[in-house]
């Protein structure tokens, strides 16, 4: 809940269209979008969920963030450049952005790149593509597939 409560300025603001859950069935889910009034995509694996929510979404760019994260301050207004700069791009390709966690240990520190990925910005197309292609597909490894993601300067803090 506090994942999606760090969004909510992003709604309003029009920078985020439609909002979901999803995970695992059996973790009390649906009371949580409920609440928040979003959608809900429970399966067995990370991979048939991660699928779900792609092929349900309806914008051009998905913003995918693990749970147990909320973006931190400059966030929306780092997204919102991005995306607007993806829209005056007229090279024709599809540009992704990395949110990273917020360092925590040492190594973390000296080396940010080390740090989990918390979060990322990318074409709903290439996606769904590549969720479909995959029987094994899981958010880090959807990640990886980006290979010139832009790291965002805003990170995500770890909650909960």
């Amino acid at each position: 809940m506090r994942s999606l409560s760090s969004l909510i300025r992003a709604n309003v603001e029009g920078l985020l269209g439609d909002v979901a859950i999803a995970g695992p069935s059996g973790q009390g889910l649906g009371l949580i979008a409920d609440q928040a009034g979003c959608g809900l995509f429970e399966a067995a694996t990370e991979s048939e969920w991660l699928r779900r929510a792609i092929e349900a979404a309806r914008g051009p760019e998905l913003f995918l963030l693990r749970s147990g994260f909320a973006p931190q301050a400059g966030f929306i207004e780092e997204a919102g450049d991005f995306l607007r700069a993806q829209g005056a791009d007229k090279s024709g390709s599809a540009r992704v952005a990395l949110l990273r966690a917020a360092p925590e240990t040492f190594v973390e520190r000296l080396f940010p790149r080390a740090a989990p990925l918390a979060g990322l910005i990318a074409p709903r197309g290439r996606c769904a593509e590549l969720s479909a292609n995959r029987s094994a597909m899981k958010f880090a490894a959807l990640a990886q597939f980006f290979k010139s993601a832009t790291p965002l300067r805003t990170d995500a803090r770890r909650i909960g």
